[in-house]
């Protein structure tokens, strides 16, 4: 026991030490994994940055060149107005030297009209004796202006067209201007929406990122945790085990149970390949579908038996090799014989074990003629149900009742056996028989111990009689657990199972 107790604590101190070396592990991966999360985040931002830098330089050359082909149109659309103002000018002033040449024509035919008149005027103007009156003066008429005048008029016009031509000009300039200052500003601020609503999604895909990295972290870390915790809960109980078994094996072990676990050794090791359940389920199952001879077929039924009472996988491979019709039509064809009784005892057991399996149920019910075929064997072994002495015949009456009870277990089942013709008047007919049978074995029983009680001197009790329990629920062989219900054995038990599942009136 102090050997143990040193063991034990060198084994706790050793998982001690390698717990908190393990843990010391995962924070120092903890950290190196925010180290370099955050190395990442430093690497995103700097790259982000970057691409920032660069699109801001591409949407500044994108504008400038922009901003010149504007200013190219613009000086286009400047040179355009320019060269059709100077048009309409040049064709306006062409059509007003027109019109001052036929001003001066008619002044130049005014002034011939007055020089035409002038030598009467001057007679009329000298005084007596041929002196004249007045001073000689140009006269210009009403009417007919001074050449100075004119050019001083279309210098005048000249120079108010021009004046009009660049205010249209400067008016034309500045509203194309600030429709195109509003046009650019327009497309840039839907260009910087469409960059901020990017720059939104971003943010929001590296945010659930972010979450998702977070919760996925959280998740493993609790995931790691609780199979640390299960191992470390496995390691315990392991050790609890070792403990327990080897100090029960130093405190009861005789040597009866050394010789035992000795010849349970030896043979596990001498088993040969044949001797596995599942080679002797394929060679039984190759014996009863190939082989006509009685012995193999007996052999192969129990070989059956003990691969379906023991493992479900061979339950399965039987049903899925079409052997249940072949084991029906082997009951059909045996007689009331000695070996034809023990091959339908292993045959209704074998079905009896497929029944018990949830998988393998549907199997059995499923062949054809099945009902019939048991009720048969209950018709053809009733008179030896209550006999003692014919075992085999019991024994095939008390199987077949319990399989037809485990069949019709389902209400699906138990409908359509109800609907088959004269079924319940041959279980009553059953029925009443076995309990005649069973009353008058009581009766003989009682009368024996009253002979008995009577001869040795003591007084015998009859037993109180039982209320009938609803059919309960069987599993099968494999499942080990303490409240497993025991397989029928009562020929009476199991006809009233079979009668409580149909729901008969006794």
């Amino acid at each position: 026991m102090h050997k143990a107790a040193a063991i034990i604590q060198a084994n706790f101190r050793r998982h001690k030490q390698q717990t908190d070396y393990k843990r010391r592990c995962w924070a120092v991966t903890v950290i190196q994994q925010r180290f370099r999360a955050q190395k990442c985040k430093e690497l995103q931002e700097k790259r982000y940055q970057d691409v920032r830098r660069a699109v801001i330089v591409l949407q500044a050359a994108y504008r400038g060149i922009k901003s010149r082909r504007m200013i190219g149109k613009r000086r286009e659309a400047a040179s355009v107005i320019q060269s059709a103002f100077r048009v309409h000018q040049e064709i306006s002033s062409h059509f007003r030297s027109q019109s001052d040449e036929e001003q001066i024509l008619a002044d130049e035919e005014g002034c011939r009209h007055s020089s035409e008149m002038l030598p009467s005027l001057e007679g009329k103007t000298t005084g007596p004796g041929g002196s004249p009156g007045r001073a000689e003066t140009p006269f210009y008429g009403c009417g007919f202006p001074s050449p100075q005048a004119i050019k001083i008029q279309r210098a005048l016009r000249a120079h108010w067209a021009l004046e009009s031509a660049k205010r249209q000009i400067q008016s034309v300039v500045t509203i194309q201007r600030w429709v195109r200052a509003r046009l650019q500003r327009r497309r840039h601020l839907e260009d910087r929406r469409k960059v901020v609503m990017v720059q939104r999604v971003v943010r929001r895909w590296l945010a659930r990122r972010h979450k998702a990295a977070a919760v996925i972290q959280e998740v493993t870390r609790k995931f790691l945790l609780d199979r640390r915790q299960k191992r470390a809960q496995r390691g315990i109980v392991k050790a609890q085990a070792l403990w327990r078994g080897h100090r029960s094996r130093m405190l009861s072990d005789k040597p009866k149970l050394v010789k035992l676990r000795l010849r349970l050794r030896k043979i596990s090791a001498e088993v040969r390949e044949e001797d596995k359940l599942c080679n002797k389920t394929s060679s039984a199952l190759e014996y009863l579908l190939r082989y006509k001879h009685f012995s193999f077929i007996l052999e192969a039924l129990k070989n059956l038996e003990a691969a379906t009472r023991l493992s479900p996988e061979c339950c399965e491979r039987l049903v899925g090799s079409d052997a249940t019709g072949v084991i029906f039509t082997l009951i059909r064809s045996c007689n009331r014989s000695g070996p034809c009784m023990e091959v339908i005892t292993f045959s209704v057991q074998i079905l009896l074990n497929l029944s018990k399996y949830h998988l393998t149920i549907e199997a059995v019910y499923s062949v054809e003629n099945s009902l019939e075929t048991l009720l048969d064997l209950l018709q053809k072994y009733r008179e030896k149900a209550g006999d003692k002495v014919a075992e085999k015949g019991g024994s095939i009456f008390t199987k077949a009742c319990f399989l037809l009870a485990l069949l019709l277990q389902d209400e699906r089942r138990a409908q359509e056996v109800v609907k088959l013709p004269k079924v319940l008047d041959r279980i009553r007919s059953i029925y009443r028989l076995t309990a005649r049978k069973h009353k008058m074995d009581e009766e003989r029983s009682i009368t024996r111990q009253r002979i008995n009680a009577s001869i040795n001197g003591s007084f015998f009790v009859p037993p109180t009689p039982r209320k009938s329990k609803p059919p309960p629920k069987f599993v099968p062989d494999w499942v080990l657990r303490k409240d497993k219900l025991k397989d029928v054995v009562d020929p009476l038990r199991a006809i009233q199972m079979v009668a409580e599942t149909l729901a008969i009136v006794l």
